[in-house]
């Protein structure tokens, strides 16, 4: 089975948002390398990601333990990120944005729109995914004319989750995750052109509501539309 580092990573970050990896649970290099059917080096890659983002801490000797961290933690932290990505969205959209800008967000439009129109297995594109999607998440917080932002934003990076431009994946349904890669796609084409527009607020909305993404849309994603032979009508906000 190929398996890149980021791909992994996303895989296991899922695993300990969701519970299926509990708090103590102890997870190492070679452990993990065995489970994935991959070599040691994407595996230790992948773990000092997760360490990095405070979802696992480093035991005594080898290995790591899995962090306690409610889902309000999470949801803490991604509403912060989102304040702060939204705001340097709008303010971006306001003041314009550079050429520079502009190409870098369109060469990351390019390349996810390329894989996501390929035939490579979704697992296999995560990598390009992931760092397309990081250019252009990075883009817009560190040039969009507010340094304060920026600055702002690193106190809270260490968080779960807060990571520009994470993703969380899930093995057991690879088509619907393509699905939720589309979307997040199509919201980068939908933020380009408000940002082109000068349309402050449009930018804004759009950005808040793709920074909920990471933890919103997995669970969406995953629920049935019909369910007893009933459409399922609650909880509306993706």
């Amino acid at each position: 089975m190929h398996s890149s580092a980021q791909h992994l990573q996303s895989v296991v970050r899922r695993q300990i948002v969701t519970g299926s990896r509990e708090p103590g649970a102890r997870i190492s290099e070679v452990a993990l390398a065995a489970e994935f059917d991959v070599s040691r080096t994407p595996a230790r890659t992948a773990l000092a990601s997760l360490e990095a983002e405070g979802l696992i801490e480093k035991r005594e000797g080898r290995g790591y333990t899995i962090r306690s961290i409610s889902k309000a933690d999470i949801s803490n932290a991604i509403a912060v990120r989102a304040a702060l990505e939204s705001l340097a969205a709008k303010t971006l959209a306001e003041t314009g944005m550079s050429d520079e800008v502009e190409a870098t967000l369109l060469s990351s439009i390019s390349t996810t729109e390329s894989i996501l129109e390929s035939d490579t297995p979704v697992q296999e594109l995560l990598d390009g995914y992931h760092a397309a999607n990081v250019i252009f998440h990075e883009a817009i917080m560190l040039k969009c004319g507010n340094d304060l932002i920026a600055h702002t934003f690193e106190r809270i990076a260490m968080l779960p989750l807060a990571k520009l431009g994470s993703l969380v994946f899930d093995t057991t349904n690879p088509r619907r995750e393509r699905m939720r890669l589309m979307v997040g796609h199509s919201q980068h084409v939908i933020l380009l052109d408000a940002l082109r527009q000068r349309d402050g607020a449009r930018a804004e909305a759009m950005m808040r509501e793709h920074s909920h993404a990471t933890l919103n849309y997995a669970d969406l994603f995953v629920r049935k539309v019909y369910e007893n032979g009933t459409r399922t009508t609650g909880g509306g906000k993706s």
